[in-house]
């Protein structure tokens, strides 16, 4: 059990509890404050997300911007976006249960 946020996002970023852990480049834990009023979950990080270490900055990334705009929110301003699988699937294929 965590007592704190940032005690599970250390544990996550030196994870390697499964095989994505060889061949992810970064491990894309999330974004945003922890008191957030508004969250997104991915399924798992893309080689855009992998490469950076930052989730939703690839075409999905631009497109979710696109809709928080028309729906007049700001992934900048009280919104936490995350994945649930923090490391990417090779060819990014569907995450597997272990994983």
């Amino acid at each position: 059990m965590y007592t704190s946020f940032e005690e599970l996002k250390k544990d996550c970023l030196k994870c390697n509890k499964c095989p994505l852990a060889a061949t992810r480049t970064n491990v894309v834990f999330g974004v945003g404050p922890e008191d957030a009023e508004v969250l997104f979950i991915g399924e798992g990080p893309g080689e855009n997300e992998d490469l950076t270490g930052q989730p939703f900055v690839g075409r999905g990334g631009k497109l979710l911007d696109q809709y928080l705009y028309d729906v007049d929110l700001d992934r900048n301003k009280n919104i936490y976006i995350a994945n649930i699988v923090k490391c990417r699937p090779p060819k990014n294929r569907d995450p597997q249960p272990l994983e």
